[in-house]
């Protein structure tokens, strides 16, 4: 299944074309075609292909669905309902979205395994690595909370763990290596943390590392799709990713990637019918004679150590589109889009009493700013607005994607001035 822009705008006129009793109202995906067919080049802020409601900057928390990826969910419900009953084990888009995936962090598609999640390829990378009392874990404080409460936990059962504080709103990569103790197996960080994103240079730590025999995991949920990422240049071992954030997709489906040289070193923890190449029995008519049990062979692959059963096929068909829209656009003009709203951002909102969280020097796709009372202060108006961000207690994070433009910024920082 090869997967093209073509493709996309050729689904979403279909999706154009089937009655309200198929699909939901998709007008603004015409736009995306010219008549005859003819794709119309597509340009930023992507408006057209994200028809959402008031002002969405949130996109850490949850991307929209664009048009594009629904197209790939409809396509896929339409053969399921219809032409392909066994679309599920059979006919699927599991290795279209793999190579996409592959593609956009320059990896090898064969090192990358589809899993339900990212929390769940941390959990499962940390079991194959068998971590515990000989096998500890350095992180940092602005790794993904949930994440590190799977290090906390290890650590209570007897784990090694080291914690690294920021300073002054950063990592500090000397920190990082003052951490390391003899027992330490990896070090877990988020490329670009969620709670206040800070970016990490993945290089320079994997370098670091590696000089104390150390493997690096990067959680990339916050990057992928929104930072250009080179797995192979970087020297990264594992990273993991889940769709429904910068990938523009949908929930269930995330890819977990290891480094073709680690794989060796990595025990099987789970074991699945996606894992058996192949099956022989000795129990049924006309079966050569043979134990019971029967014979198997399991693969060897990345995706034969970790995708053990059925995958979010649907899940999957949508990140296919999505991951092909994303290519379509590029992750440089995407950067490149986002820029200058963050930096309105970090210009402006530290006037009016915002503590900036996120260096200046950051290209990740989130802001943090520290204010105090955040949330009771502004919630209601921006529901009143109907301008959208994440507000905790005393932060608010804000997340521009590509349907987002200048005015967006603008009715938010009025927003933020009551």
């Amino acid at each position: 299944m090869n997967i093209t822009r073509r493709n996309i705008l050729e689904s979403l006129g279909t999706l154009c074309a089937l009655s309200p009793a198929q699909s939901l109202t998709c007008a603004p995906a015409c736009a995306a075609i010219e008549p005859g067919g003819a794709a119309v080049p597509l340009s930023l802020p992507d408006k057209a292909n994200f028809p959402i409601r008031g002002i969405y900057l949130d996109a850490a928390f949850v991307h929209p669905m664009g048009l594009a990826a629904r197209s790939g969910y409809v396509k896929f419900l339409y053969d399921r309902v219809t032409e392909r009953p066994r679309i599920g084990p059979e006919l699927n888009a599991r290795d279209a979205a793999v190579q996409q995936f592959a593609r956009l962090i320059n990896a090898d598609p064969g090192s990358i395994a589809v899993v339900p999640s990212t929390m769940e390829g941390e959990n499962l990378l940390g079991a194959s690595l068998g971590l515990g009392k000989n096998a500890g874990v350095v992180t940092d404080a602005y790794h993904y909370g949930p994440s590190l409460v799977i290090y906390g936990e290890l650590a209570r059962r007897g784990m090694p763990l080291k914690v690294v504080t920021p300073r002054n709103a950063i990592i500090e990569l000397a920190d990082i290596e003052e951490a390391i103790e003899p027992t330490t197996r990896m070090i877990a960080v988020s490329l670009v943390s969620a709670e206040t994103g800070f970016q990490h240079d993945l290089t320079a730590l994997c370098a670091m590392a590696h000089r104390h025999a150390v493997l690096v995991y990067a959680d990339i949920i916050q990057a992928a799709g929104a930072i250009p990422i080179d797995v192979k240049a970087s020297g990264v071992d594992f990273c993991c990713c889940g769709s429904y954030k910068w990938l523009m997709g949908d929930f269930g489906a995330a890819f977990l990637y290891v480094h073709p040289d680690r794989l060796s070193s990595l025990k099987r923890v789970q074991v699945g019918w996606r894992q058996i190449r192949r099956q022989t029995t000795h129990a049924f008519p006309f079966d050569t004679p043979g134990s019971a049990l029967g014979e198997w062979t399991l693969g060897s692959d990345t995706a034969a150590m970790f995708e053990v059963s059925t995958p979010a096929w649907g899940s999957l068909a949508c990140n296919a589109y999505s991951l092909a829209y994303l290519h379509s656009l590029g992750v440089g003009a995407i950067v490149r889009h986002r820029k200058p709203l963050i930096a309105r951002l970090q210009e402006e909102l530290p006037k009016r009493g915002f503590l900036s969280m996120t260096p200046r020097d950051s290209s990740g796709p989130i802001v943090v700013f520290a204010y105090q009372g955040a949330a009771p202060r502004f919630d209601a108006a921006l529901r009143a607005a109907r301008v959208t961000i994440s507000t905790y207690e005393n932060r608010i994070r804000v997340s521009p994607s590509i349907y987002n433009d200048m005015d967006d910024i603008e009715k938010l920082m009025k927003v933020l001035s009551v």
